[in-house]
């Protein structure tokens, strides 16, 4: 999952934010210019996102997590506390438990 998505989404987004860096200067009209820093202000907030979400992918990455399909969703969903969404949900724990 990292390495096919997250890591070539960061490349994409911070060439994005580049590319919008060297536009806003020469943008023509100081409305489209503010469409442009809304943009790279969004897209740097979804790059900030994207890093912490790397960060603790990393983490259980690095654990190599195994999965035994006999186990269920319940047990093999909790092996990832927090990274994986509505873990409460799935496991009835909440993801600091587990």
């Amino acid at each position: 999952m990292r390495t096919e998505y997250v890591v070539p989404l960061q490349g994409k987004i911070n060439s994005r934010i580049d590319q919008l860096d060297s536009d806003i200067p020469a943008a023509t009209s100081s409305s489209f210019r503010k469409t442009l820093e809304r943009e790279r202000d969004k897209l740097a907030k979804q790059r900030d996102e994207l890093q912490t979400f790397d960060e603790k992918l990393r983490h259980y990455a690095d654990q190599r997590i195994s999965l035994d399909l006999d186990d269920g969703v319940k047990v093999n969903y909790g092996k990832f506390g927090d990274l994986l969404r509505d873990v409460k949900a799935i496991t009835g724990k909440n993801p600091e438990i587990l």
